[in-house]
């Protein structure tokens, strides 16, 4: 679940459910939109619980719950999540974890001041370029004079910072053309020549380039584990692999050896570029009161670089990833990950299991032991997508009951609400400055039309219940 803002200014409330089919095949279908006038938790369980019932759904079915970390979605006292878990313990809360991943981005900006700088120069290069008709034209026809390929420069994104790679790679690649853009703005424009002048010195800058190059280096890697997250059928499984390789991937970028091969390329760019590289910083003193002496021993301009922007940078992303995740390491779904994945599952976490979601501990056993027995004979890996392949290819749903329910369990838990906010796309697309004053419910229906669009429509069945139903609500219209 969650809440966007529509065309006028209403607070639309977004509802995905998650399950599973007979098969084991993961779906998440859009309910609907829901108006509503306050934002609190109270007000918001409400609504969600209201919106099952209506569907003929139990709460107490519920496995798994995903927000974001907003205080009135994942309070510990009086919040959507613990409403819902006081009613049925077992709707395990999942903070979403492309949202997390967007915290440790912003944290990286903010707290790297460089960093920082360098974003709001991307930011003033798009919105003067692309604030006017007329220097947008420059823009295009110095593109077409170097011979460019026609890329258009990348807003950044509020909310995606994972995005951001896009704005950074549109910079890199449309290098030339923003510098001879701004030098022909500076040269012949009275007005706004002054703006391309300061800009042109920001993005004529080593430290510009350098804070650019870097990030494009740790967003290109956060960005493929964001795409991940977005994914319908990402489960506890895929999303933990994936997070502890993009973690390896950032550790290894931390020594001097890939810093060395980072500054050689970086370097190279600048001077292709004529950007010289700046001189080693003035070595500031401590105050003889705080006891005197030296505060930097840095003799060199590349390890002033190394110490002050990229070591920090890779440092708090590092970090961030690894506290913040931690809180979606659940005790439940460890166990239910080990008893579905690993043959050699201790009783600790098949107790856990069993006790949890009321299953017989020595059936439960029984066809853990079976299983693997059949997965070790066919060479069968042990982590959890090839079990679950296997498990389906040989037909055992009917026969390995307990497991089936495990496997249908696990799958439904959400990992993120990225099909709630996909919904926005078409919230923005139905409700217009021409369509403003459509009724929730009749707004509601069309986006549901709209983003469920893959099950086919019976038109015929649709014109005779419509042609049936005229007579008692006093249409006129009689459908032959």
């Amino acid at each position: 679940m969650d809440e966007t803002q529509d065309l006028k200014k209403h607070e639309q409330v977004s509802i995905v459910l998650r399950y599973c089919d007979k098969q084991l095949n993961v779906l998440e279908n859009f309910i609907g939109f829901y108006k509503t006038e306050k934002m609190d938790g109270e007000t918001l369980s409400y609504l969600l619980k209201n919106t099952l019932q209506g569907l003929g759904l139990k709460i107490e079915n519920i496995r798994g719950q995903c927000y974001d970390g907003a205080a009135s979605m994942r309070g510990s006292y009086s919040e959507v999540a613990k409403r819902i878990q006081d009613e049925n313990k077992l709707a395990l809360y999942v903070h979403c974890h492309a949202h997390i991943l967007n915290l440790c981005v912003v944290d990286v900006c903010g707290k790297v001041a460089p960093i920082r700088n360098m974003f709001g120069t991307l930011n003033k290069i798009y919105t003067f370029i692309g604030a006017s008709s007329k220097r947008n034209s420059v823009f295009e026809k110095v593109q077409k004079e170097l011979n460019v390929s026609n890329s258009t420069l990348k807003s950044l994104s509020d909310t995606r910072w994972s995005y951001r790679i896009e704005s950074i790679r549109s910079v890199l690649t449309n290098f030339n053309s923003i510098i001879s853009t701004l030098e022909h703005i500076n040269e012949t424009d009275s007005i706004h020549g002054s703006d391309a002048s300061s800009l042109l010195k920001n993005i004529q800058d080593f430290e510009f380039i350098f804070c650019l190059k870097l990030m494009k280096q740790v967003l290109q890697l956060t960005n493929s584990l964001s795409i991940h997250f977005q994914k319908k059928n990402a489960n506890y499984s895929s999303v933990g692999i994936l997070t502890n390789a993009t973690l390896l991937e950032l550790e290894s970028l931390r020594n001097d050896d890939s810093y060395k091969l980072f500054w050689t390329k970086t370097e190279q760019f600048a001077t292709k570029e004529d950007i010289r590289l700046p001189d080693i910083t003035r070595k500031r003193k401590i105050p003889s009161r705080f006891g005197g002496g030296e505060a930097t021993t840095i003799n060199n301009i590349s390890s002033y670089f190394k110490v002050s922007i990229y070591f920090p940078v890779l440092d708090i992303i590092i970090n961030d990833i690894k506290t913040k995740f931690e809180e979606n390491n659940i005790t439940i779904l460890n166990a239910l990950q080990c008893s579905l994945s690993n043959k050699n599952c201790s009783d600790e976490n098949i107790l856990e299991v069993c006790n949890t979601y009321d299953i017989i501990i020595d059936d439960f056993k029984a066809e853990l032991k079976l299983f693997s027995k059949m997965c070790l004979s066919s060479d069968i890996p042990e982590n959890f997508e090839n079990r679950l392949n296997f498990f389906l290819s040989k037909d055992l749903i009917g026969s390995f009951e307990n497991m089936y329910k495990i496997f249908k369990i696990y799958l439904s838990i959400p990992m993120s609400f990225a099909s709630s906010e996909r919904s926005f796309s078409s919230l923005r697309r139905l409700k217009t400055f021409t369509r403003n004053t459509i009724v929730q419910e009749g707004l509601s229906n069309i986006a549901i039309l709209n983003i469920e669009n893959m099950y086919p429509m019976n038109f015929d069945k649709i014109i005779d219940q419509f042609s049936a139903e005229s007579t008692q609500r006093g249409r006129r219209l009689q459908l032959i």
